[in-house]
């Protein structure tokens, strides 16, 4: 066996554990926020449901803005394996505080939690995604960007049946009528979060140290209160187009996927008749089987070089699947129709097509993220790595949030979640028709 063999195999075998690692913090931020999410899902109505369900998720993304300087600059200044090895070990503390207040029936503390977390994975995120250069090269970023979506997407996926299942065993046949009734119903849960995270930290001493370029800069308290290392770090991203407009691409699909995730529980329903959480987060969770085989063909078609013609082709899937979710509920004859797919009982055709909807919606942003992501990392220099992906954070989430802060307005002037969707689709339909526009123009 050649030297260059063992390399690879050995670096192969550290990229599994840091798969590992990946699927476990996944696992663990998601099981939190599904049981939040759930508990508001069974006790308020439309508008306050899509309101509170937009707080969570603008607490998970608020981090993510406030700390995009801090994370970028500890990625770029120090090695990522130990910024990954703390961020682990404060996950432990975090979730023994969760259980905690679940234990003690204080759903605001537990609600409150969710912005711990969240700082917890910002600081986590740039140092995290950053390793797969550093780990398998320029050359191993196409196929590795496919893996790592495809672990973290796996774990969303079994995290959000799994934890929505316990969810409903911890409660059936349990009388309870507020929020602290229920948290108090499911606290073993928090138990299986501490365990998790106490696992990952331990898999993160598995991951090797490799030679690499680190920043010398240091950070001025008084630069940063004054958004001078984020006016300067945008700059940095837009000096790059190529960069720029594949950073915006991701930032389009994630804000409108928050936004259906934040709607579509309300507007199930209502509008779909469904009353079991269980069954909300299956139907979301098909988004996600859609992008990791989306991820999957995208990888496989790119193991030489970033597959331009995936983006155009993904990203067009999501514009459809967008437009078409809030149609479907209007069609009589779906709603009318019922058909048999091997379940207890026939289920409603209207069901079957949402379901379908959704699927092709999540192997449309498969297709087209892996490549946008290749293109990112592929179009920045090592040592400023960890901030242009800390700066690919900032514009994803705050776009996220400006998204959700329309969302939560809307829905506090009493609008109903089927128009909120038709605004989903009307940004989609607009903002990917100018972001491949302008990529186009840059090759």
């Amino acid at each position: 066996m050649t030297n260059k063999n063992i390399i690879l195999r050995e670096r192969a075998g550290v990229f599994s554990i840091y798969l590992v690692v990946l699927f476990i913090n996944a696992f663990v931020d998601l099981g939190h926020k599904i049981t939040i999410q759930n508990t508001i899902f069974k006790v308020y109505d439309e508008q306050t449901q899509i309101i509170l369900t937009t707080l969570v998720n603008g607490l998970i993304l608020l981090p993510f803005i406030v700390f995009f300087t801090v994370s970028g600059h500890l990625s770029d200044r120090f090695a990522k394996p130990t910024i990954m090895r703390w961020s682990a070990f404060f996950a432990v503390l975090i979730t023994l505080g969760i259980t905690y207040s679940y234990y003690q029936g204080e759903y605001v503390w537990a609600f409150g939690f969710t912005l711990l977390i969240a700082t917890q994975s910002a600081i986590y995120s740039p140092a995290k995604y950053g390793y797969i250069k550093e780990c398998l090269g320029k050359k191993g970023l196409s196929v590795g960007n496919a893996y790592v979506m495809a672990i973290t997407l796996t774990s969303i996926l079994l995290g959000t049946v799994f934890f929505s299942y316990l969810f409903e065993v911890y409660l059936d046949s349990q009388q309870y009528s507020t929020p602290e009734d229920i948290v108090i119903l499911i606290a073993p849960v928090g138990w299986m979060l501490v365990a998790l995270s106490v696992i990952e930290w331990l898999s993160t001493f598995g991951i090797r140290f490799y030679e690499t370029k680190f920043s010398s800069a240091r950070l001025s308290v008084n630069k940063i209160i004054m958004g001078y290392y984020l006016i300067r770090n945008l700059s940095l991203l837009r000096s790059n187009k190529v960069t720029w407009y594949s950073i915006l691409g991701t930032a389009m699909f994630w804000a409108i996927s928050q936004n259906l995730i934040a709607v579509f529980p309300a507007h199930a329903k209502v509008n779909l008749g469904i009353q079991s959480p269980l069954m909300v987060q299956a139907m979301l969770a098909l988004s996600i089987v859609g992008i990791m085989i989306g991820a999957y063909l995208s990888g496989r078609r790119s193991q030489n070089a970033v597959k331009v013609g995936n983006i155009y082709i993904g990203s067009s899937l999501i514009v459809i699947c967008s437009s078409l979710m809030p149609l479907l509920s209007l069609s009589s004859i779906l709603t009318n129709t019922t058909v048999d797919i091997g379940l207890t009982e026939p289920v409603q055709l209207l069901l079957v097509a949402v379901a379908a909807d959704i699927f092709i919606f999540g192997l449309g942003a498969g297709m087209s993220i892996v490549p946008f992501n290749a293109l990112i990392q592929g179009n920045t220099e090592l040592d400023r790595l960890g901030s242009v992906l800390a700066g690919k954070n900032w514009i994803q989430n705050f776009l996220m949030l400006v998204f959700l802060i329309i969302t939560a307005s809307v829905a506090a002037l009493n609008v109903n979640s089927e128009y909120i969707l038709y605004l989903n689709a009307a940004i989609a339909i607009i903002g990917f028709s100018l972001v491949l526009s302008k990529l186009k123009s840059s090759f």
